[in-house]
């Protein structure tokens, strides 16, 4: 588990995430978690990740892990949650405290399926 989900949960955890701001900065923590996570994964099936934006990461891990397409989709899903979660605007609310666990909790979810031994060989490898 990086340390930044390590981090992210444990705000989770505090009297502090009664505040908007820590449920915010858990989200911006799980997030770049999830952003490390993807890149390394499409770096460890063979993809060179370069300098792509993290939408393009995730068209990369979809295909990377077309044996198992819903971890391509609950990667998309909890980035575009943690995104918007982590962004500040004055007409929108904070997410509310399950919000937060339910999306942190996807990461953890994501990390764990994906380093569960899934990394074997790049998917576009041919033997």
């Amino acid at each position: 588990m990086t340390s930044l989900l390590v981090q992210a949960q444990g705000l989770l955890t505090t009297d502090a995430v009664t505040t908007p701001e820590a449920r915010r900065c858990a989200c911006w923590l799980a997030r770049a978690a999830l952003e490390d996570l993807v890149r390394e994964q499409v770096e460890a099936r063979g993809f060179g990740a370069g300098h792509g934006t993290m939408r393009s990461l995730l068209t990369c891990l979809e295909v990377a892990t077309s044996d198992s397409p819903d971890l391509a989709r609950m990667a998309r899903y909890a980035w575009l949650g943690l995104s918007q979660a982590a962004h500040h605007h004055a007409y929108e609310l904070a997410p509310t405290i399950s919000e937060t666990r339910h999306l942190v909790g996807l990461v953890d979810d994501l990390q764990r399926s994906l380093d569960g031994g899934l990394v074997s060989k790049p998917a576009h490898q041919v033997e």
